[in-house]
């Protein structure tokens, strides 16, 4: 038993790259973790639209609870509603808040004439008032919201919510002051008329003695402050329209209404399946090596094959999820071809490097597991340290699941999806350059080194 310890030792010893495996595997895996599992959105990036986009954009800054969690990254008075969509088409930001020009209300105008009433007459409204001087932020703002992001989106509909309702907290509480206030100068004038009756009616009673006696006729008592200015009344408060508070009325979803988190999975699992089925990375990378001009000839069956599951696990997902299919066919179908050439490519350069079985399903699995959680796929890119978010940019699965997202949820189209196309066309290239350098020197030198 001893003896066999010790051989199984130093078989594993004179096996770096798989010994190496074994104790890096578990530790990128508890960094990966420690660091991707975040689901928190720090900040949501807005762009205010509207005639009033400027004041709302300066509203929004120097409120507290807005500015923790908004960045408005434009302010754009010239454009409006009709805009909403293709901002948020081309990713230009999170959310789009539309400030309409709303006049303000009679009865606002009557409310904060009573505060100044109230505080002319000896009391103080300090600035309570200021919450009633314009119409609800519910009825001058809508705002859009790109629902393809699945958590932002949600983060971003609460925090329009909760601003709509800390509104209206504001105005419930300003017209509570303006309704103490003017109780308060009703009661003031109700005690300065009862003491102007007590003096009228001692003057009376002093005139008849003064007729009577033929005495100096009495002074009349002077005539109360409070009563010279007129009898304060209870102010004609406006209405809160406590439906307009109600996420649906506030806040339109576009790309995904209902935030189902399928239409956000699907379309990255679709490349992230083509990982792990068969013929591709796992049995193209225990492929046994052949001279360099077969290798095309072995790997183009794998990619027909690809390209037809491609189209199968797509058509399933619409089907089956529901998930819309409204951007351009033929865009999806060369992303997906060009990055079906950059996972081939890696299996290819993992065939090259591997000496053994064991080795290359293992090298599959250090290449598969970072593309589920560091993609984009599960946990948002934004959240994550800006080390570990590098790590997610030189992963495929990342653009290829940026362009599938953009197409079929958003429909954009190549002006704005250029980018990471372009990006998955050079991991192509590089893939299939190294792979074929890498199997060209182990085939000279006798296999991998």
């Amino acid at each position: 038993m001893r003896a066999l310890i010790v051989k199984e030792f130093r078989e594993l010893a004179r096996d770096r790259r798989t010994l190496a495996m074994l104790i890096v595997l578990p530790v990128l895996l508890l960094v990966i973790f420690g660091y991707a599992a975040n689901f928190s959105i720090d900040r949501i990036s807005v762009i205010v639209v509207g005639p009033e986009a400027t004041s709302l954009a300066r509203e929004l800054e120097h409120d507290k609870g807005a500015a923790d969690d908004l960045t408005i990254v434009r302010v754009a008075p010239s454009e409006g509603k009709a805009d909403a969509t293709r901002l948020l088409r081309d990713q230009d930001a999170d959310a789009v808040i539309v400030a309409n020009k709303v006049e303000a209300t009679s009865a606002s105008d009557g409310a904060n004439s009573a505060n100044s009433d109230s505080a002319t007459s000896g009391t103080t409204s300090g600035t309570t008032s200021a919450p009633l001087s314009q119409p609800p932020l519910s009825e001058r703002v809508h705002v859009y919201i790109d629902g393809s992001g699945l958590f932002t989106a949600q983060a971003a509909k609460e925090v329009f919510v909760r601003l709509a309702a800390q509104d209206a907290q504001d105005r419930i509480g300003a017209m509570q002051t303006s309704v103490r206030h003017a109780l308060e100068g009703v009661q003031h004038t109700g005690a300065a008329m009862k003491t102007f009756g007590e003096e009228l009616a001692k003057f009376r009673v002093a005139l008849q003695r003064a007729l009577a006696t033929g005495a100096p006729m009495p002074t009349p008592p002077a005539m109360p402050e409070a009563l010279l200015q007129g009898p304060s009344s209870v102010p004609n408060l406006p209405d809160i329209n406590v439906t307009a508070l109600q996420s649906d009325g506030l806040v339109t979803v576009l790309f995904n209404p209902d935030l189902k988190t399928s239409w956000v999975m699907v379309p990255g699992l679709i490349g992230l399946v083509r990982e792990r089925e068969n013929g591709t990375l796992e049995q193209l990378a225990v492929m046994p090596l052949r001279p360099s001009a077969i290798i095309m000839g072995k790997i183009t069956p794998y990619f027909l094959l690809a390209v037809l599951d491609m189209a199968v696990v797509t058509a399933l997902g619409v089907t089956l999820f529901g998930v819309p299919f409204v951007g351009s066919l033929w865009l999806f179908g060369l992303a997906a071809v060009v990055f079906l050439f950059v996972v081939l490519g890696i299996g290819v350069l993992i065939s090259s490097v591997s000496q053994n079985t064991g080795q290359a399903i293992q090298m599959a699995i250090l290449f598969v597991v970072p593309q589920v959680l560091l993609s984009g796929l599960i946990f948002l890119l934004s959240s994550m340290p800006i080390g570990v978010r590098w790590i997610g940019y030189i992963l495929p699965l990342t653009w290829f699941r940026e362009i599938a997202q953009g197409v079929m949820l958003r429909g954009a189209g190549l002006n704005s999806l250029w980018l990471p196309l372009v990006i998955l066309a050079a991991m192509a290239v590089v893939a299939f350059g190294a792979s074929t350098a890498r199997m060209r020197y182990s085939l000279t030198h006798g296999g991998a080194r």
